[in-house]
């Protein structure tokens, strides 16, 4: 009998032992598996947040890029009747009285600009260069700064408007931004107009105009 009975005994532990080694690796099949889909769920949840930023990142862009272009256009109308900026708020005009109203409603629009497409653009020194800009312009247009040098104030206005222009392009380009740099101060002495530090290549060229 006690032969039977340590060959039961054996038994015995043989089969507890194999039922405790399959459920530990059945629990740790089981936690390997759990962790994987976490760890999958965990990357499919990273790439979809990567993937909602990198939309949202483009949809900006392209925002702010159509603003841009919105804010050249209304640029380019003030462009063409900047000689005419000095004489739209003076009681003595020596223009023509359709060419103040021109300049009058490129500035009118400029304005609005500031107020609309300009909330669309993210970068902060664009903003601050394009509202420094309308400042300059109302300055010399309606408040008469700087009116005893008439014709480098526009050119001050046209440089400064060239340096905002260059910074739109960036933008739309997405390309680096010019370097900031102070406005020009109208109530100066002297006849030499101011220039950004940084200067577009096409400023140089015959055919820009400048």
């Amino acid at each position: 009998m006690s032969g039977w009975s340590d060959l039961a005994g054996q038994a015995a532990s043989s089969l507890l032992g194999t039922l405790v080694g399959g459920a530990i690796t059945v629990l740790v099949a089981r936690w390997q598996t759990v962790k994987t889909i976490g760890s999958q769920g965990e990357l499919a949840a990273s790439q979809q947040a990567a993937a909602a930023s990198l939309a949202r990142s483009e949809r900006e862009r392209e925002r702010s890029a159509e603003a841009a272009r919105q804010l050249l256009e209304r640029l380019a109308d003030l462009y063409d009747w900047l000689p005419s900026l000095p004489d739209v708020g003076t009681d003595r005009p020596t223009l023509s009285h359709h060419a103040r109203r021109q300049c009058a409603s490129a500035m009118e629009s400029i304005r609005r600009g500031m107020h609309t497409d300009l909330y669309l653009i993210s970068d902060m020194p664009v903003r601050n260069r394009y509202r420094t800009l309308v400042k300059l312009a109302y300055d010399v247009g309606w408040r008469g700064v700087g009116r005893e040098h008439r014709d480098r104030q526009i050119r001050d206005v046209r440089n400064y408007m060239r340096y905002v222009q260059f910074s739109l392009e960036a933008v739309i380009d997405g390309a680096s931004l010019p370097d900031d740099v102070a406005a020009p101060v109208l109530e100066r002495g002297g006849s030499e107009a101011w220039l950004p530090p940084e200067l577009p290549w096409h400023w140089g060229d015959p055919a820009d105009g400048s």
